[in-house]
């Protein structure tokens, strides 16, 4: 199992400090850590947040950090990846 804490979401606008949106700890049953893409699409299918766009494969092992498509309106999602 794979717990996803510190999940936190944003639209990308044209706003200095965009407002950021604090979404609940989730459980995932997967056990593959480096499988960025199934994760964030399990995140998007829980909290419906559009279509998945890109996943940002260039940061830390540990974190998650994607972008989605919600109403054409493009959504930035950051959390981290523990081992549960």
């Amino acid at each position: 199992m794979i717990k996803l804490t510190k999940l936190k979401k944003n639209y990308i606008d044209r706003i200095a400090n965009p407002t950021k949106t604090a979404l609940e700890d989730l459980i995932v049953p997967m056990s593959d850590l480096n499988d960025k893409a199934k994760l964030a699409q399990y995140t998007i299918d829980t909290y419906d947040l559009g279509e998945l766009n890109n996943v940002k494969t260039t940061v830390s092992k540990h974190i998650l950090n994607f972008t989605c498509l919600d109403d054409n309106k493009l959504l930035h999602v950051t959390g981290y990846i523990e081992e549960d």
